[in-house]
């Protein structure tokens, strides 16, 4: 028969950290990005594809490009050189984008 052991564990905080739920870490998470712009690099880094995968997959198949180019009211400023320097992604609207579409994009 197993046993059951009940144990109280007292942890002191530092009070320069603090404890939060999961749903308000989430919540804190959702508005670090806000205001803030993302460049290529950020979108890169945050997705793990590289431009050229963002390019093939996403942002030049027309019918994504129709609802993500801001000339249409999308969330990316389409880079006007090929470089692509000038490109820039409004975060909580493209991280949206890629949540409702992850299926079809990945697929």
């Amino acid at each position: 028969m197993p046993q059951t052991i009940k144990a109280e564990v007292i942890m002191e905080v530092p009070s320069d950290q603090v404890i939060i739920t999961k749903t308000e870490f989430n919540e804190y998470q959702e508005l670090k990005d806000d205001g803030k712009w993302w460049t290529s690099k950020d979108v890169e880094k945050r997705y793990n594809h590289k431009m050229d995968w963002f390019k093939q997959k996403i942002l030049y198949v027309p019918k994504f490009k129709k609802i993500l180019d801001s000339k249409n009211g999308g969330s990316v400023h389409y880079s006007d050189t090929d470089d692509g320097r000038y490109w820039s992604f409004e975060p909580k609207r493209f991280k949206k984008f890629m949540e409702d579409n992850f299926a079809e994009i990945n697929g």
